[in-house]
C-alpha cells in the first residue's frame, strides 16, 4: 500500500461540526475560530432532528448553512459529511449542492450517502426504502450528477432517478463538484471509483489497507487511477486524538497506509479548545511531513 507522499497528495486537516445544540452564533463562532487557527476544512452533518442527547436540540438544515457560513468564512474548504440520497430529490440535492458550490466560489465538497436514521424519515413523512434500495438510489443519483455537471440538458431513465431534458444551470465552478462518500460496502466502493473523488475511511491501518485495496481494484476495473482519490479519516474529539500528541499518533499510523486528509468531530456540548490548541501547531506539522 502506498503513503499519502507516493500517492501525490499532501497532508491537510479539518473539522466536523455536526450542528446539534448549536445555534447559528455558535456555529459561526466555531468555524470562525477554526479558519483564523489554521484548519483546512470544515464540513456539517445532514439532518433535520437531533439524534445526540435526545430529539430536541437544535439543528439547522446542512445547505442552508454551509451557504451562510460560506459567505462569513471566506477560506476554509466546507462540505455536507454527508448528505443523504433520501433527504432530498436527486435534481433538487444537486441544486442546494452547486449553489453552495458558487456562493463559496469553488469550495464545496459534496459529500453524498444512503441514509440511516429510520426515525428520522419517519417523523418528517419521508420515505425509508431498504437498505439495498437506497445503495441503488446513490448509484442513480451520482451518475445523474455527473451528467448534468457536463450536458446542457440531461434525460436519466433510471429505477429511482428520472429526469427529462433536465437543465442545470450554473455548471460548477470548478466544472465539477468534489465528491465524498465514507462507505466500506462493495458497491458503495464500485460508485466511489467511477464517481467520487474523496474517501472517508474509518478503522486502524489494518483495516484501511484492506478497503483501500478493494477501492483500488474497483478503480482499476472502470480504468480510473486510484491515487486520484482522496483518503480521509475522521475520529470524534472527545476520545484522546484531540489533541495534537493523539493527532499525530494517528498521522503516524494511517499516514503510511495512504490516508493525507484528517479530521476531528467538534462533537455537540464538547470543549472544542483543541480547535486552537492543535491549529496553532498545524503548520509545523504539515511543513514536517511535506519532506
Amino acid at each position: 500500500m502506498k503513503d499519502f507522499r507516493e500517492r501525490g497528495h499532501t497532508i491537510k486537516f479539518g473539522v466536523t461540526t455536526p450542528q446539534m445544540w448549536n445555534s447559528w452564533d455558535e456555529l459561526l463562532e466555531m468555524w470562525s475560530r477554526a479558519e483564523s487557527a489554521g484548519w483546512d476544512g470544515m464540513y456539517l452533518v445532514d439532518h433535520f432532528m437531533s439524534d445526540w442527547d435526545g430529539e430536541m436540540g437544535a439543528n439547522l438544515e446542512v445547505f442552508s448553512l454551509l451557504a451562510a457560513l460560506a459567505r462569513e468564512v471566506p477560506r476554509v474548504e466546507l462540505g455536507s459529511y454527508v448528505a443523504s440520497v433520501t433527504h432530498r430529490p436527486p435534481a433538487v440535492l444537486a441544486k442546494a449542492a452547486v449553489t453552495v458550490d458558487h456562493v463559496s466560489n469553488g469550495r464545496f465538497v459534496f459529500g453524498i450517502g444512503a441514509g440511516w436514521n429510520e426515525r428520522e424519515h419517519a417523523a418528517y413523512g419521508i420515505d425509508f426504502p431498504s437498505p439495498g434500495e437506497r445503495v441503488d438510489l446513490v448509484g442513480e443519483t451520482l451518475e445523474a450528477i455527473r451528467m448534468m455537471e457536463v450536458e446542457q440538458k440531461t434525460n436519466y431513465s433510471g429505477r429511482h432517478v428520472n429526469l427529462v431534458d433536465a437543465p442545470f444551470e450554473p455548471k460548477p465552478v470548478n466544472g465539477r463538484m468534489p465528491i465524498l462518500i465514507g462507505s466500506r460496502r462493495p458497491r458503495m466502493m464500485a460508485y466511489l471509483a467511477r464517481f467520487g473523488d474523496r474517501w472517508d475511511s474509518t478503522g486502524d491501518d489494518s483495516v484501511v489497507t484492506g478497503h483501500g485495496t478493494t477501492l483500488n481494484a474497483a478503480c482499476e476495473r472502470v480504468g480510473r487511477d486510484p491515487d486520484d482519490i482522496v483518503w480521509m479519516h475522521e475520529r470524534r474529539g472527545f476520545d484522546d486524538d484531540a489533541t495534537f500528541d493523539g493527532l499525530v499518533a494517528r498521522m503516524r499510523s494511517l499516514a503510511p497506509v495512504g490516508i493525507s486528509y484528517f479530521l476531528i468531530n467538534a462533537w455537540p456540548k464538547s470543549d472544542t479548545s483543541w480547535i486552537e490548541a492543535i491549529g496553532s501547531r498545524l503548520h509545523d506539522l504539515r511543513r514536517e511531513w511535506a519532506s
